[in-house]
């Protein structure tokens, strides 16, 4: 890799990421990686990259000067994007030329979006270094964002069983809002959901979706750099394919679970 992007702002969360590496639980990893799988896949198709390769996550406030003509797009949260002042639109591959400046300001929608590169990044000391072109067709024109989904569908958790009777019920017609986010869960405000048993966990075993219960009753649900372990009670699992509205939805906004055993 010889030619390179100068980062001018990280901006909020930004960081180099890739697919992640799942399957490491019992060493003690989780899977990192993009928190949104989808959005970064995505990013990579427009740009005619293999799925995998790495691009750059961000909450905000991303600018970029490249020293090279490099084609990009910026996928996930809908946000503010421009290159050398002029609006670039959410999903649209576009080749930045050589001296050209491209910023990723506010979100107008989501918590993170992805700025795929073609040929894939790397981050070597303060630079960028763009890989080899992958010499596969780019998308001829823009994806068509969706809107956001602000339900997720839950799965009984192994400790349900310490939680008062009509927690699921209570879990499942509730609305939640989001109090933070971070890569390592989204905390939820809303309904608290009431312990039967008191008594002390043993630190368990944790997966992506995790929904856990802290001792205020709030439940924390956990994305990609969760923990492996922890001794918060968990209440309920969110589906493998519904982690995408915990893993968009913004401070101040609404989740609603459903239970996953219905259907209909």
């Amino acid at each position: 890799m010889t030619a390179s992007i100068v980062v001018g702002s990280w901006g909020v969360g930004g960081r180099v990421v890739d697919l992640g590496r799942p399957g490491r639980a019992r060493f003690g990893a989780s899977r990192g990686g993009a928190v949104d799988v989808a959005a970064l896949r995505l990013g990579n198709r427009l740009v005619g990259n293999p799925e995998s390769t790495a691009g750059l996550e961000t909450s905000g406030g991303l600018s970029i000067r490249c020293e090279v003509d490099a084609m990009v797009a910026v996928t996930g949260a809908v946000a503010e994007i421009a290159t050398n002042g002029v609006p670039v639109g959410w999903g649209s591959p576009v080749v930045l030329r050589a001296g050209s400046t491209l910023r990723v300001t506010r979100l107008v929608a989501g918590a993170r979006a992805y700025l795929a590169v073609r040929g894939g990044l790397e981050l070597i000391g303060d630079r960028l270094h763009v890989g080899p072109d992958p010499r596969t067709p780019a998308a001829s024109g823009p994806a068509v964002p969706s809107t956001f989904p602000t339900t997720a569908r839950v799965w009984p958790g192994p400790r349900l069983d310490w939680f008062d009777t009509d927690t699921w019920e209570s879990l499942c017609a509730s609305r939640f809002t989001v109090s933070a986010t971070s890569r390592v869960g989204t905390r939820l405000d809303g309904p608290r959901l009431l312990r039967s048993v008191h008594g002390e966990l043993p630190s368990e075993g944790l997966i992506e979706g995790a929904v856990q219960v802290p001792p205020d009753g709030l439940p924390i649900v956990m994305l990609a750099d969760h923990p492996t372990t922890g001794g918060y009670p968990v209440v309920a699992v969110v589906d493998p394919a519904d982690i995408v509205t915990l893993a968009q939805a913004a401070v101040g906004g609404t989740v609603r679970f459903v239970d996953a055993r219905r259907r209909g």
